[in-house]
């Protein structure tokens, strides 16, 4: 056994298994998740859910691989968790550094496959009934906080329609996303997924960047491959939304101390939501500069 990889909660080990007799066909490579030291380990009831939501895409899709659950082992207080190895490499959003891929059509493909899938009757699924409801949920993070007051009007003033929400992934950043030089993408790290907005799983991505994916118009780009896809097209100020609530949050939290501050000093944080409102309220057909209130 090896270790392959680590992250917030956990430590990833794999192993090749090799079963005499093996009528099955279980033989192979898998990996183990042992909560890291220190961490708060997910729950049991968490990773059955996560369970359930992968049984059903992997039923409802062929055009991603995603990780099947093997076991649930208890170790002493923690559960290991137990699935097979999905080979593959992660996905490098800059753009140019994985030769000819381009990652904003790698992403847009993977969404597209995402958002069409039926999560309602998975039990554990939680999330928001419309896009609307997701929307002012984020847009909370923003309240309360004067120099973000502008940003929290311009937000309430472009919500989503009361349209039904759809199943997002929630962390669609290149480690949770593997190239295979022969089969479909594989997409892993599911914790986060629930009924949402599309455009937020967008923006989870974009992250507020003015050249997301280190190019011109990268934001565009990455609209256009989503809709090429089939699916209803994404506006940016629909993007612009949910990433003012991320880097707000974020600036929410680092001048109340808080861990979560996107690893930015506060001044540095008010810049980008400054640079990122400009943007914002440009898609929307609008001017002007985010002005503090004190």
């Amino acid at each position: 056994m090896c270790k392959v990889g680590h992250g917030l909660s956990n430590e990833v080990y794999a192993a090749h298994v090799e079963l005499v007799p093996d009528p099955e066909g279980r033989s192979g490579t898998y990996t183990a998740f042992v909560p890291a030291r220190g961490s708060a380990p997910r729950t049991r009831a968490s990773w059955q859910r996560e369970g359930a939501l992968l049984e059903r895409v992997a039923a409802r899709t062929r055009a991603i691989r995603v990780p099947a659950l093997t076991a649930i082992v208890p170790a002493g207080e923690v559960d290991v968790v137990v699935r097979p190895y999905l080979e593959g490499i992660p996905l490098d959003l800059r753009a140019g550094r994985q030769g000819s891929v381009a990652p904003w059509d790698v992403v847009a493909q993977v969404a597209a496959t995402v958002h069409p899938i039926d999560a309602d009757d998975i039990p554990g699924i939680g999330g928001h009934a419309t896009r609307r409801a997701h929307a002012m949920s984020e847009i909370s993070a923003l309240h309360g906080v004067s120099e973000l007051r502008e940003a929290e009007r311009w937000a309430l003033d472009h919500l989503p329609e009361e349209e039904p929400s759809s199943l997002i992934h929630g962390d669609l950043l290149g480690q949770n996303i593997l190239l295979h030089w022969e089969q479909p993408y594989a997409v892993i790290d599911w914790e986060y997924a629930t009924r949402g907005d599309p455009a937020y799983d967008l923006a989870i991505v974009t992250r507020g960047s003015a050249r997301p994916f280190q190019i011109d118009h990268g934001l565009r780009r990455f609209l256009d491959a989503y809709a090429a896809q089939g699916r209803p097209r994404i506006e940016a100020a629909a993007v612009h939304l949910y990433e003012l609530c991320l880097v707000g949050r974020w600036y929410r939290n680092a001048i109340e101390g808080k861990d979560d501050g996107g690893g930015e000093p506060p001044d540095q944080l008010l810049r980008r939501v400054e640079n990122l409102f400009r943007r914002a309220r440009a898609a929307s057909g609008g001017r002007g500069k985010l002005r503090c209130e004190q």
